[in-house]
């Protein structure tokens, strides 16, 4: 699988990554909002409760063009970067996908499930940078990265409507 990605076409790869990210938010938005949401450690306002009050023209500039823009060259192309210079974690590559994943987690402190849930987004855009490599993989990640941003704007009032946020 990872070289069918490595060797497709742009679009199908990002295609199918944000296959992935659907089916786990899918499995991730009713397990948290049955499950989790009432236990979940708040650390402060989240991008909801921020951010996705504002416009939808702001939503996109910060969230879909700024965000990826900055965030990718930090935690993907910086943090690949870094931990490559480390001989070992540059023969195990999963570990820096794991590393990486974790840092970007942490980096999003909101909340305990907003932190995992950023691990798994993390995870995805470290393995879709050293996925792509060979073929430009700070625009693969920035793009992949907006997409899924743009997702969560304007499905955030479908959800809260869904799961009686409102």
């Amino acid at each position: 699988m990872v070289f069918h990605l490595r060797n497709n076409n742009y679009f199908a790869s990002i295609l199918f990554l944000f296959l992935c990210f659907l089916v786990f938010y899918v499995i991730w938005t009713p397990v948290y909002y049955f499950c989790w949401a009432e236990y979940d450690i708040v650390f402060v306002a989240t991008p909801n409760e921020t951010l996705m009050t504002q416009s939808y023209l702001t939503q996109i500039l910060a969230a879909v063009i700024i965000g990826p823009l900055i965030e990718t060259f930090i935690f993907q192309k910086g943090t690949y970067k870094l931990f490559s210079l480390i001989k070992y974690l540059k023969q195990h590559k999963m570990l820096i996908v794991l590393l990486g994943a974790i840092i970007f987690g942490l980096l999003h402190f909101y909340s305990l499930s907003y932190i995992i849930y950023n691990m798994f987004t993390g995870c995805l855009f470290m393995f879709a940078y050293i996925v792509k490599l060979h073929k430009n993989p700070y625009w693969f990640v920035v793009v992949l990265h907006g997409l899924m941003n743009l997702f969560a704007i304007f499905i955030d009032p479908v959800e809260k409507y869904i799961f009686g946020v409102i």
